[in-house]
């Protein structure tokens, strides 16, 4: 019984990542947006310890069909970190202490959303002064 429970988990996790290739190749022949600041979300991920280079590509954690089961906060996504970093949706899986990140109705912690807040304070600060 268990078994039919994870298969259907591993079912559901190829679909979300299919989802996420098919936007990543829409993204790339300009059918969908891309975020605006993606390139300083990229820059964070190239510094993290998650990060892994396959054929040239940086990847956070293993690439996802090298490593199936995983927890995202100790293994990363599996995604292709430009590409995950292009996305408005995405979101780093761990915050700036390398504890999964959280995210509610106020906000994310991750180390992308935690960075654009700080980035945006250190800006108002020194417009108030």
């Amino acid at each position: 019984m268990a078994r039919l429970a994870t298969a259907a988990g591993v079912t559901r996790y190829f679909l979300e990542a299919v989802g996420k290739f098919a936007t990543a190749r829409l993204r790339r022949v300009g059918a969908l947006p891309i975020y605006p600041h993606w390139e300083v979300r990229a820059e964070v991920c190239e510094r993290c310890p998650l990060r892994v280079i396959r054929c040239g590509v940086s990847y956070c954690g293993s690439p996802l069909l090298r490593q199936i089961d995983r927890d995202p906060a100790i293994d990363g996504c599996g995604c292709p970190c430009h590409d995950k970093a292009k996305s408005a949706e995405e979101h780093c899986p761990i915050d700036r202490h390398h504890q999964p990140a959280v995210s509610d109705d106020g906000g994310c912690n991750c180390k992308w959303c935690e960075r654009e807040i700080r980035k945006s304070n250190d800006e108002s600060n020194l417009k108030s002064e």
